[in-house]
């Protein structure tokens, strides 16, 4: 049985946008001749898939790249307009679900995101849609020369002779966040080969290595793959669990990464190691206490392009010259290498668990509620829900571990999640918990502007109201200077709000009503048809005021003193024949 885990990643906004997207009209005069270019097809799934950086204090942020769909379901995926020539831009990327499928719970669709974005160490993730509905998820990616708080990089060259190895070693680094590290030994003589096994012919090899806390939040919302994957094989590369998925619980993971000239490397004529050491504030998923040396821990390879993890057997646990518990290993190929322990049907309390939040009369806010070993390992989480004082959040199943905690944290930037902590638990049984309370105040509440948007698209000559469809985000300067989530997301069908998460929105005869904070500073985005559109950069105030310069929107906006109301009306060219 598989444990349910509640993930609502964060949708985002968008407010006065229409360009060029897709069109539904309603004449006004019947009488009128209109001929507009109208894409009548109904979308399936809307999903958009947001990149961002995980160190949230880095100016360096995912911008326009390749990305690669492959997997079960490759086929089934592909973005508005029907491209299946995958691009992020502004690291954002919409895809769709091909109308001739159908997704469930029991036919789900099953696909694999992966991107090597500039700068950045490669990404994975392993989606799994069961319904039409909309679904936007965040993947996070380290920054090589900004890495985020719980994480180690090794940034480094050698000399090849002719593609064989003089013998190098390869090591992270340290930090305040992360004191463990990562060495990788290439012995003298070893030849590096690509994905077919074939001798690369480069004088030079270039080493990207990305050592993931277990413990720190910030780090292991970017462990590549997450801890839910569904596509999960045994030595003997039969699927574990009948392909329907485990849990994670890591002590561990290193990314390895190389290039011999412009050639990836992926195998090696001989065995390379690897030596990874461990926190020794680590808990042992089997025993629930602090791990320790003799402790065997099951080490899992994970096939970036594809999202497929593979057993690579179990792990002893020794220490070294230092003292510092490690993990010693080889390989003759490169990859992420994951130390997890694991459960599913077995090692799960069917007896779920109930978590009623405190937060105080009159406050609520967007929240993270995660399930923790006593050192903070991930188990089980929701992501970014809107909490009101006295709701209750469910964990259906949990994992049966002697000891665990909830911890609560503000869901600002979910690339710099969960911090500050506001409130935890003290340790307990979860199978036998079945209930706990836990009391936390919530932020102070913003100065809120009310804010109504009516924005319509206008043919020349013609008397016809366009109603956009597609995505839209508002981008929040002022939060992204602080660190905070910047982003909005609204889905809009025929003008009518489909999805949106962010911020409160309603929607009345295609006037969109929304809060927004005085004083920050917004931009408005759309993509569509492989184009992006944005507006310019705009501080919203208690004045009136126009419609920044953008691209192909007229507008101003009234404010309202005795409503406390900004009132924004605006126009677009669509495509009009």
């Amino acid at each position: 049985m598989k444990t349910n885990f509640l993930s609502i990643f964060r949708p985002m906004l968008l407010v006065f946008i229409g360009f060029y997207l897709t069109f539904s009209c309603s004449k006004l005069n019947p009488l009128d001749e209109v001929e507009l270019t109208v894409n009548n097809d109904v979308t399936k799934s809307p999903i958009l898939i947001h990149f961002a950086n995980a160190n949230s204090s880095s100016t360096n942020v995912p911008g326009d790249f390749n990305v690669t769909i492959s997997g079960k379901n490759a086929n089934l995926v592909e973005m508005d307009g029907g491209s299946t020539n995958f691009q992020a831009s502004h690291g954002l990327l919409p895809l769709y679900i091909v109308n001739t499928a159908n997704p469930s719970t029991t036919n789900p669709v099953k696909f694999n995101v992966y991107a090597e974005i500039p700068g950045f160490a490669p990404v994975t993730q392993s989606v799994t849609i069961t319904s039409d509905s909309v679904k936007v998820i965040d993947i996070t990616a380290i920054e090589y020369a900004n890495p985020a708080d719980g994480t180690s990089v090794s940034v480094s060259q050698a000399t090849l002779t002719n593609g064989v190895s003089n013998g190098d070693n390869f090591k992270t680094g340290t930090s305040a966040t992360m004191s463990e590290t990562t060495t990788v030994t290439i012995p003298a003589g070893t030849k590096v080969l690509d994905a077919n096994g074939v001798a690369i012919n480069a004088n030079q090899l270039t080493s990207n290595i990305v050592h993931f806390s277990p413990s720190s939040p910030t780090s292991y919302s970017a462990f590549p793959g997450g801890f839910n994957p569904t596509n999960v094989v045994d030595q003997n590369g039969q699927p574990i669990n009948n392909g329907e998925g485990i849990n994670f619980v890591s002590a561990g993971l290193v990314a390895i990464n190389m290039k011999a000239g412009n050639t990836d490397v992926k195998q090696f004529s001989s065995p390379v190691k690897v030596s990874m050491e461990i926190n020794a504030n680590t808990t042992n998923f089997d025993t629930g206490e602090n791990i320790k040396v003799g402790d065997v821990v099951p080490l899992w390879s994970l096939n970036e392009q594809t999202g497929q993890w593979k057993s690579e057997g179990d792990v002893t646990v020794t220490t070294n010259s230092n003292g510092k518990l490690i993990a010693n290993f080889e390989t003759k190929h490169l990859s992420c290498f994951n130390l997890d322990w694991y459960w599913y049907g077995i090692r799960t309390c069917n007896r779920p668990l109930t978590v009623t939040l405190r937060i105080g009369p009159g406050k609520s806010g967007y929240f993270d509620v995660t399930l923790v070993t006593p050192n903070n390992q991930y188990l089980a989480a929701l992501h970014g829900a809107y909490l009101t004082d006295g709701m209750r959040v469910t964990f259906p199943y949990v994992a049966q571990i002697p000891q665990a905690k909830i911890v609560i944290s503000s869901f600002n930037l979910y690339l710099n999640p969960r911090l500050p902590i506001l409130a935890q638990t003290n340790l307990f049984n979860p199978c036998a918990q079945g209930a706990i309370d836990i009391i936390f105040g919530a932020p102070a509440t913003p100065d809120i502007v009310k804010v109504n948007i009516n924005i319509s698209g206008k043919c020349s000559n013609k008397n016809v109201k366009i109603l956009p469809s597609g995505w839209f985000y508002l981008y929040d300067n002022t939060d992204a200077m602080a660190g905070k989530n910047p982003w909005t997301y609204l889905y809009l069908v025929n003008g009518v709000i489909n999805f949106s998460y962010g911020s409160k929105i309603t929607n009345n005869n295609g006037v969109l009503t929304i809060e927004l904070v005085n004083g920050h500073q917004y931009m408005v985005y759309s993509w569509n048809n492989n184009t992006w559109y944005s507006s310019g950069l705009f501080t919203l105030n208690k004045n009136n005021f126009a419609l920044p310069a953008g691209t192909g929107i007229v507008g101003n906006s009234v404010y309202n003193a005795g409503t406390n109301t900004l009132n924004i009306t605006g126009t677009f060219t669509p495509n009009c024949k």
